[in-house]
């Protein structure tokens, strides 16, 4: 277990330099408004890949393993599932791309022709953690993300495009490449596709939706939470605003989650394991521990990145920002508050309470867009910074009266 977590850890680290890198060169080369209109639509195309993939990403994780002599049928089952699932998410894909975004058909093409890629990718990806081949996954990963920022730059300074569908280009040609690796260097082996054995089964697909979808809802609308608020800033005001403003919270977010996904990785199999050998208090006591973890973490960052906030603005990113100190203040708070909700929301998950999740979820959006709405037109992008820490802590003060509410009950001691 250790092993893999350092394994999955240490292969996070190229997709997050990746991840920052690409949010610092988008906005140097392609400049605001075309990093605004890339995290519009990148976006967009994550929502459907959570909404259509996602059920059967976490049943894979459930069920895979308690088909030990079946799983070569269980996985054609669960690749049949994932190519119908995209299809939808291609169509409604060109209608997004046509009818919101109003692009060409040729960047539409490339914006489906990813979304199709993408999800064969977490397909694979899937499998790898399912069966424990950390090392495999962390290989796919990587290469993906060096071939993306390896193609990013080639079109970019040698090919000399700077529109925003260069991204999606260098994305889809990145897992087209990585695709080809999987197949030729790392293939599957025994365990793998089996063209004749990919058809529909009722029962098993009413088994894996019933499980995965309420848990796809929730990570939809987490997910939703995030990034609603650019949507609404793009409305209101102009691509650049949305630029600086995704710019900035894209960065925080991945700061975020790299500096706390160590923790929660350490922990969430501790407080499993815990729970289910009748060890509540213990469970609790390291959630307790993790978010104290979280904490220190979420203050060191603070503290650093208020102090170096305007070199890194000015001379980096080269952007000018409204209201500096408030928004990476407040940013910065909701970011590192949603990765402890994590934790914070673990004895609902253990208690097997989704739908109060759902309920927290659904009130956090509610808040969120509502104020968004009411003040974005007044105050600009600032006020969705600050919306989105009241987002989260409206989130975490719902999941907190539950916790009470239970703890009454006798139910986490």
């Amino acid at each position: 277990m250790k092993k893999d977590v350092l394994i999955y850890f240490t292969g996070k680290i190229i997709p997050s330099l990746v991840n920052l890198a690409i949010i610092i060169l988008a906005v140097r080369f392609l400049g605001k408004a075309e990093y605004g209109k890339y995290s519009l639509v990148f976006y967009a195309t994550m929502l459907l890949s959570t909404l259509t993939f996602g059920w059967i990403q976490q049943s894979i994780l459930r069920f895979l393993s308690a088909y030990p002599g079946e799983q070569v049928l269980v996985i054609n089952r669960f690749f049949f599932l994932t190519m119908m699932s995209t299809v939808s998410a291609v169509i409604t894909g060109i209608f997004l791309c046509i009818l919101y975004f109003q692009l060409p058909w040729s960047y539409t093409a490339i914006v489906i022709v990813y979304i199709f890629m993408y999800n064969l990718f977490l397909f694979h990806l899937t499998l790898n953690q399912t069966k424990g081949k950390s090392l495999r996954y962390a290989i796919l990963e990587g290469t993906y993300n060096l071939f993306f920022i390896a193609l990013f730059l080639l079109l970019v300074m040698v090919f000399n495009r700077h529109l925003f569908i260069v991204l999606f280009i260098a994305m889809v040609l990145s897992l087209l490449l990585t695709e080809f690796l999987r197949i030729t260097v790392l293939p599957e082996g025994k365990v793998g596709l089996d063209p004749s054995r990919i058809y529909f089964h009722t029962g098993f697909t009413k088994k894996v939706f019933t499980f995965g979808f309420p848990i796809t809802i929730w990570l939809f609308l987490s997910y939703f939470l995030n990034i609603s608020d650019r949507f609404i800033i793009k409305e209101f005001t102009s691509y650049e605003n949305v630029g600086t403003y995704s710019a900035i919270k894209d960065f925080i977010i991945k700061i975020a989650t790299f500096s706390t996904i160590p923790i929660i990785l350490a922990f969430h199999p501790m407080i499993v394991e815990r729970w289910n050998t009748d060890r509540k208090k213990e469970a609790i006591k390291l959630i307790l521990e993790g978010l104290n973890y979280c904490f220190v973490i979420a203050v060191g960052v603070l503290f650093v990145f208020m102090i170096f906030q305007n070199i890194f603005y000015e001379r980096i990113l080269h952007l000018q920002v409204m209201r500096q100190f408030l928004v990476s203040a407040t940013l910065i708070g909701s970011a590192f508050l949603w990765q402890a909700a994590l934790l914070l929301h673990k004895p609902l998950e253990l208690l097997l309470k989704p739908r109060l999740m759902l309920i927290a979820i659904v009130a956090a959006l509610l808040v969120n867009a509502l104020a968004n709405l009411i003040f974005v037109p007044v105050y600009g992008y600032p006020a969705s910074a600050v919306i989105s820490l009241v987002s989260v802590l409206t989130y975490i003060i719902i999941i907190f009266v539950f916790l009470i509410r239970f703890r009454k009950l006798g139910l986490l001691r």
